[in-house]
């Protein structure tokens, strides 16, 4: 009887559901944010002039705290409207201890150089004579130098703060008579890289070239949003993003990365964009009709799609190249993505100002190796 007991125990086991390698989800405190963009910003972000230097000494210069190991070799930021065929001198400096100021010191011998000449609405990248080794935890100054030419201004992103939890670093210091200091109220289009194609994620620093609002509606099917591929296992409940203000009417989906991008779960919900303040200006969450697991590894999309023909919007940040997503939150893990009649795009230079809500993720706990989930 036992050994017939086995053999049905056996049989069943072979074709019953089974988990193997199943990450164990444990629900969060508060929900995560993925990449993490919306939590400074504040209203619709513009690129705009921070200083504009046009006489020897004067300079826009930013203090940080170095969160990794870095081997700084290239210097870029963002130039607005200049005259004259400016160069800059781009600097790594000490600062100094008493005054909090850039100390004038080179951080080491050569960590300076002169830019080449600078167009307006630009970014230009400079390779510094000598890289500047920085150790994790040290503070640290980079500093433009008007070198010469009519004018230059040196850009910023208004309404994205570098200091969502009211943090003193980074800061800015701008002399343009006299060296003053102050809490960096907006983002500095600093970029500090390892090479000419590699960046840093430097907290409070975001180089981007350009912002667009991206208002649509439902002409063509059309669909835009994220497309992520999230660092580790977990459960994505609701996105936010910057609307801008628009009323329209929307679906809010998760769906598969791929070209099918089928949806997930039942997860598309149906928002009333009337459910908005007058006020509307710093962005919108939403929560979807049922959460989507997601694995970590494997690519989604969360998509806005209009439901009329009222505007919503996804905007975006346009970056040099490439290669600069290696200074955004997320890297080319997240990305901008859009839908028109029949075909998704995605792009190789924008990311939307858009955050994936997860409530619950991985704790570590799983028996490791692939997983293989039946009838769950």
């Amino acid at each position: 009887m036992k050994k017939l007991f086995g053999f049905f125990l056996a049989l069943l086991l072979a074709f019953a559901p089974v988990n193997v390698g199943q990450a164990t989800l444990v629900s969060l405190p508060s929900p995560y944010h993925f990449p993490g963009i919306l939590a400074n910003v504040s209203g619709a972000p513009s690129i705009s002039a921070t200083a504009t230097l046009d006489a020897a000494g004067e300079y826009a210069a930013y203090a940080f705290v170095a969160r990794e190991d870095m081997v700084i070799s290239h210097v870029g930021f963002r130039a607005v409207t200049v005259a004259g065929s400016p160069t800059a001198e781009v600097r790594i400096e000490t600062l100094d201890p008493a005054t909090g100021l850039p100390s004038g010191t080179l951080w080491a011998v050569n960590t300076n150089a002169t830019s080449a000449t600078i167009t307006s609405n630009s970014n230009p990248l400079t390779q510094l004579t000598a890289a500047a080794s920085i150790t994790k935890g040290q503070t640290f100054c980079v500093k433009i130098v008007y070198a010469s030419g009519t004018s230059i201004q040196v850009g910023h992103i208004a309404s994205i703060t570098p200091n969502p939890y009211q943090s003193t670093l980074p800061y800015q210091i701008l002399n343009v008579g006299t060296p003053t200091k102050a809490i960096t109220a907006v983002s500095p289009t600093i970029a500090l890289g390892s090479s000419a194609t590699t960046f840093y994620q430097v907290p409070g620093a975001f180089p981007i070239s350009a912002y667009t609002a991206g208002a649509f509606n439902n002409t063509n099917s059309a669909k835009r949003g994220i497309l992520f591929t999230p660092p580790m296992n977990g459960r994505v409940i609701g996105v936010r993003w910057f609307n801008s203000g628009n009323i329209g009417d929307f679906d809010a989906c998760v769906r598969t990365g791929d070209a099918s991008g089928t949806e997930l779960n039942s997860s598309c919900t149906s928002f009333e964009g009337d459910n908005n303040s007058a006020n509307f200006t710093a962005g919108n969450t939403v929560y979807f009709d049922n959460p989507v697991t997601v694995t970590v590894g494997t690519a989604y999309r969360v998509s806005i799609e209009p439901s009329s023909a009222t505007n919503v919007n996804v905007s975006t940040f346009t970056l040099p190249s490439a290669d600069y997503f290696s200074a955004s939150p997320a890297g080319a893990t997240a990305v901008y993505t859009s839908f028109v009649t029949a075909t998704w795009t995605d792009s190789t230079t924008q990311l939307p100002l858009m955050d994936v809500i997860f409530d619950q993720v991985d704790n570590g706990a799983g028996s490791g190796g692939g997983s293989r989930c039946i009838g769950c």
